[in-house]
């Protein structure tokens, strides 16, 4: 995923503008106030593939869906 290559340290203009480039190589559309708001997420940290196991409550169905993804991609490899 784009996040995990991006310093949460870079301005959020810079982050924005990073979103916009990849969704146009990917022949998807992304407004400049969405790439704004993303951009802002990830400066908080709501995108943080480090953080992001620390939830403060059990979710067993997300987990479940989440193993069941996992290993779905590792069969398609």
């Amino acid at each position: 995923m784009f996040f995990r290559y991006v310093d949460r340290t870079a301005t959020k203009n810079d982050i924005a503008a990073a979103l916009k480039n990849i969704a146009t190589a990917n022949n998807e559309t992304l407004s400049d106030a969405r790439a704004d708001k993303l951009a802002n997420k990830f400066k908080k940290g709501v995108f943080d593939p480090d953080l992001a196991r620390f939830i403060q409550y059990s979710d067993p169905t997300g987990e479940k869906a989440t193993r069941r993804a996992d290993k779905a991609l590792e069969l398609a490899a």
